[in-house]
């Protein structure tokens, strides 16, 4: 039987998206006060996060109950990137891989226009083997063209800009579909995630 490990749905990533109107990227970029400090605890209440780690990558818990890690290469600040895992759904045994595609086929527009209700109309959107499929606009962003036509990832993106330098964000939100579920070895997964990333320009260094 297939399962939603996840506990969201298309309604959560609204809500999570919600949350960040009023976001001050350049702030974010540059990165939280000292963990554990009232300053790191006070700076996170501006966006109604709750702080979950004092070190490392901090990762917080929003209003609307979604859990974000502010990736930083494990160095605390600058903050590179945001991250939240916004559904998943697992097969139980490999012969329910199909059935699992079907439904990851199923949730998808679901979730971008829940997605596209807060953000307006995606900059692009459609599955890996889009002809348009377009470059990241930095590296890293997303896979390059030759490990996406390999590997399938992501199997769907979309993205969109929002905000101008300093303070410019790229939001990527992508489902990807594991290895497994492409075989009858064993079980497959799919995932939605959600990704706000900083553009070089938009960094501030301390």
């Amino acid at each position: 039987m297939l399962t939603e490990t996840s506990g969201r749905n298309a309604q959560d990533l609204a809500a999570e998206l919600e949350g960040l109107r009023g976001v001050d990227w350049a702030s974010v970029w540059e990165g939280p006060p000292q963990g554990g400090s009232s300053e790191c605890r006070a700076w996170c209440e501006r966006y109604g996060w709750e702080p979950q780690t004092a070190d490392r990558n901090l990762v917080v818990v929003s209003r609307a109950g979604g859990r974000w890690s502010l990736e930083s290469n494990g160095l605390w600040a600058p903050v590179d990137s945001l991250t939240h895992w916004a559904w998943r759904v697992e097969a139980a045994d490999a012969v329910e891989n199909p059935a699992l595609l079907a439904h990851a086929a199923e949730q998808w527009p679901e979730f971008l226009r829940s997605a596209e209700g807060v953000l307006g109309q995606a900059a692009w959107s459609g599955p890996w083997d889009a002809a348009d499929f377009p470059e990241p606009p930095e590296r890293g962003f997303w896979p390059d063209r030759d490990y996406r036509i390999q590997t399938r990832t992501p199997y769907r993106m979309a993205y969109w800009t929002v905000g101008a330098h300093p303070g410019q964000a790229v939001i990527i939100l992508d489902q990807s579909v594991s290895f497994a579920t492409w075989t009858d070895d064993g079980p497959g997964t799919s995932d939605l995630q959600l990704t706000v990333n900083a553009p070089e320009g938009s960094r501030r260094r301390r």
